[in-house]
């Protein structure tokens, strides 16, 4: 009985394909690299070079080791349109260049037809006579927003009211990857006095950014005007409150067109 030979050819071409580079769109491939990945083999056709795609959930199932320093995916998540690097000795995927999203709709809230940013009020709304925490259309002296808005007078009061600070607290908007992102932010008011005063806090990722004074109370001191805020573009999530402290049938404040937008 023969004992099968394998020929001088067939050992040299197992050779030639174990230890060789290997070449895609090319029969010369770099003597550097294990792949070399052509774009064209006729310089008419061209095509590009596809990470494995997988959703955020899909990444996290990839069962990544300390062996797989280097792995690269392409991170397809709504808003987090990421190449990603794994990096082993962290232990965690780590960004290596992200998708601007410049799709970004407009979050706003103007009391009216567009109401995409939600919110809570604290207390609840109530509206008795000259006692008034409430999105309303027009007061004496603010009515200058076109429709309806938040409407601020003698909160000191017992229809709801008290001599507490009034909160309204703008719920997180979703920034994810964005840049160029503002908030905003339009108000009214009219002749505050002592302890009559208009704050708000914005919190980047629910971390406070420190309470700012948009208006102390002073004889009567009146203010209107837009604020605007640049938001950080390392910033995933913001949001606002704004808080109201006021006495008084004469003392007024409107506060309308509360909104999160690209530039």
């Amino acid at each position: 009985m023969k004992l099968f030979k394998p020929s001088l050819f067939f050992i040299l071409l197992l050779s030639k394909v174990c230890f060789s580079q290997v070449g895609i769109n090319t029969v010369n491939p770099s003597n550097a690299s294990v792949l070399d990945v052509k774009s064209s083999s006729n310089n008419i056709t061209f095509g590009g070079f596809l990470p494995p795609r997988v959703t955020l959930s899909q990444r996290n199932d990839i069962p990544a080791s300390s062996s797989d320093d280097g792995m690269i995916i392409f991170l397809t998540e709504p808003g987090l349109r990421c190449l990603q690097i794994y990096n082993a000795q962290e232990a965690q995927w780590e960004d290596v260049y992200c998708m601007q999203n410049d799709t970004f709709a407009t979050v706003l809230q103007d009391f009216d037809g567009n109401t995409d940013w939600t919110y809570t009020n604290t207390p609840a709304f109530y509206n008795a006579g000259n006692d008034v925490w409430d999105i309303v259309n027009n007061l004496i002296h603010i009515n200058n927003f076109g429709g309806n808005f938040l409407g601020c007078r003698d909160l000191n009061n017992t229809s709801g009211g008290g001599g507490f600070a009034h909160r309204i607290l703008f719920e997180n908007v979703d920034i994810t990857g964005q840049t160029n992102i503002k908030l905003a932010f339009d108000y009214n008011i009219y002749q505050f006095d002592n302890a009559d005063d208009v704050t708000y806090e914005v919190f980047y990722d629910d971390v406070s950014q420190g309470e700012i004074i948009l208006l102390e109370g002073n004889a009567n001191l009146s203010s209107s005007g837009t604020v605007t805020l640049n938001i950080p573009d390392n910033v995933n999530f913001v949001k606002l409150t704004l808080s109201i402290s006021q006495n008084g049938d004469d003392d007024q404040a409107g506060f309308d067109n509360f909104r999160v937008f690209r530039e």
